[in-house]
């Protein structure tokens, strides 16, 4: 309350001093002098704006906000002519000394600068600040198109479509970094762009591990047409660029084979083990619908989850009509088993068996002796009389020095995995013996001299040969061998040096069949104990192999007998506890899986665990 002339005045305004002090007071104001207009409404509005404007102004409040979200923008800046103020947490800020109508500045990083015109000084501020933004488009470098890209930014992003992001607000030199499966990682800043294409290198390194066990899968093969590439110790292998499409193909002994769609990003594959538990079906047996039946029979109720297929048996017969040329122009086409292989074929992987083509290789009577009818001398003569040589069975061989031998059978493994097997097994890849009662091997003429050198390089050169072939159409390559092989230091005579040899293939599987070991393991079991210590003879055959092929790709997969002794040994019977015992002596030696072997393809003795 002013007291003046016998009249009073009451103001509330913010800072004035309460009324009633001043009735208690009764203060006597001197006579003021007329007053121009503006001093006279600063007068008016109370004390505390007459102090302000009495020394610089007045003090302005108010809280700077996000223009699009509306959250409060902390650290703004908040600048007059004569003072500057930096916004709290909550946005909220003061600035003093505005005198009107002063202009007062606001900015912020990331965000445009506005100023604002102070008319009112009693009324709050609130200035909204438009956000600046960057569109970031992630493309794939190969093809330009929108990659599913992931935005690593302590800001949420607007999304704007695959690939497609806002960033608002962003500052000066703000950076960014993109991820993308099957992609290197990229980044970028941002340095007033409004649309910032980013380009993510396509990965051209993958891994390739083991899908139970996450480990690495070292020396697995990846082709894709002509390239293959093997896999490092940590199952890592890189493409020299990246292509847009086609297919990657994967093989690792011991795993099923996998393929991968270029068209999708990422090199990563995990191969699913493949333990194989094979019976075997003859050339014979495989025509015939009982023993079909029989076979479907196991792999629907039985542990049993593959089958070996006589594809050529020990005649030079094929089981199949051959597309091969060589095949129809000696014969070997003359007597097909299989009418329906293509329905075979489904058939037996549609109960995911895995199927195994067995190719007879040197012991072919067809070739050797009917090989002139197509321009080729490829038998083994006898040099006694310049006549083929024919072992016990009167059956004659191919020389396996010969190229165009090489040929023959390589196109046939070929054919076989075009034709839907998972695998191909030679069989008899070795040089001749058996002799009849009339000869022997001493009286075979072959067209190079009988060295262990010259015999090892030549079943060598043609593994090299038929591997490749094989792997290239997707399959793999095992060869069977005497279960003394996994003893022998050398060549045997016949030419199978497992250690040379086994560079060369996928699958080695030597019949550890105990009724063979007819000089006894050595060092260890006599003959005839072998045949009654089957446990025994198979666990210590493997351990031995494994020992030879250490540090090789190659995995052990052997040939146990499901078959009784010879008539004319001691004829023990194998039954259910034989078979369970060789079984157990594979897995407790760590190789992988087995085939059973029965001449007849006749699989009822039991030994077999349910399905």
């Amino acid at each position: 309350m002013y007291s003046n002339r016998g009249w009073s005045y009451s103001s509330s305004l913010p800072g004035s001093p309460p009324a009633s002090a001043y009735r208690r007071r009764r203060l006597k104001l001197p006579r003021l002098p007329a007053l121009s207009p503006l001093p006279l409404a600063l007068l008016l509005v109370g004390g505390v704006a007459w102090y302000h404007f009495a020394f610089g102004g007045f003090s302005i409040r108010g809280a700077v906000l996000d223009r699009d979200s509306g959250r409060p923008i902390v650290g703004a800046r908040v600048w007059s002519a004569r003072a500057s103020a930096i916004s709290a947490a909550d946005g909220e800020f003061a600035i003093e000394r505005i005198k009107p109508p002063d202009a007062i500045g606001f900015d912020a990083p990331g965000y445009r600068a506005q100023s604002v015109r102070v008319t009112n000084p009693f009324e709050p501020l609130a200035p909204r600040l438009e956000p600046i933004g960057v569109e970031l488009d992630a493309v794939d470098a190969d093809s330009g198109q929108p990659v599913a890209a992931m935005l690593a930014a302590s800001v949420t992003p607007q999304v704007l479509g695959q690939g497609r992001f806002r960033i608002a607000p962003v500052r000066d030199g703000q950076s960014f970094r993109l991820s993308a499966d099957g992609y290197l990682g990229a980044g970028t800043s941002y340095v007033g762009q409004d649309v910032v294409r980013i380009e993510l290198q396509p990965r051209r390194d993958g891994r390739i591990t083991d899908a139970a066990t996450g480990r690495p899968v070292a020396g697995a093969r990846v082709s894709l047409g002509d390239l293959v590439l093997n896999t490092d110790s940590d199952g890592a292998y890189e493409l020299q660029h990246r292509p847009s499409k086609g297919t990657l193909q994967v093989l690792a002994p011991g795993y099923r084979r996998a393929e991968l769609d270029l068209s999708q990003p990422g090199l990563d594959l995990r191969l699913q083990p493949n333990p194989i538990r094979a019976t075997y079906m003859t050339y014979f047996a495989i025509g015939g619908s009982d023993y079909r039946r029989d076979l479907f029979s196991l792999l629907d109720s039985t542990e049993v989850n593959a089958v070996v297929i006589d594809i050529k048996g020990d005649y030079g017969l094929l089981s199949y009509q051959s597309r091969v040329p060589l095949a129809e122009q000696i014969g070997a086409n003359s007597a097909p088993t299989i009418d329906d292989l293509d329905g075979l074929m489904r058939s037996l992987h549609d109960r995911r068996a895995y199927v195994i083509g067995r190719i007879v290789v040197f012991k072919d009577n067809m070739l050797a002796r009917n090989g002139s009818k197509a321009g080729l001398d490829v038998g083994v003569k006898d040099r006694r009389t310049g006549d083929l040589w024919v072992d016990g069975e009167t059956l004659a061989w191919v020389d396996p020095f010969q190229p165009a031998a090489w040929d023959y059978n390589t196109a046939l493994a070929q054919e076989a995995i075009q034709r839907g097997f998972d695998e191909v097994q030679f069989d008899y890849i070795r040089f001749a013996t058996d002799p009849s009662p009339d000869n022997t091997v001493d009286d075979i003429q072959y067209s190079r001299p009988m060295t262990e050198q010259n015999r090892v390089s030549a079943l060598k050169s043609f593994l090299v040969q038929a591997h490749k072939a094989v792997n290239d159409a997707g399959g793999f390559l095992s060869m069977d061998t005497f279960g003394y092989t996994t003893w022998w230091d050398n060549d045997g005579g016949i030419g199978q040096d497992l250690e040379v040899l086994a560079d060369d293939i996928d699958y080695y599987c030597p019949m550890v069949y105990p009724s063979t070991f007819n000089a006894g393991v050595p060092g260890s079991i006599p003959y005839p104990q072998v045949v009654s210590r089957p446990y025994d003879v198979v666990y210590q055959s493997l351990k031995h192999a494994q020992q030879k092929l250490s540090g090789k790709r190659v995995v052990v997969r052997p040939w146990l007998q499901y078959f009784d002794d010879y008539p004319w040994a001691t004829q023990i019977r194998y039954d259910a506890a034989q078979i369970e015992a060789q079984k157990k002596a594979v897995t407790d030696s760590k190789s992988v899986g087995w085939m059973l072997w029965n001449p007849g393809s006749l699989f009822k003795r039991g030994g077999l665990a349910p399905k």
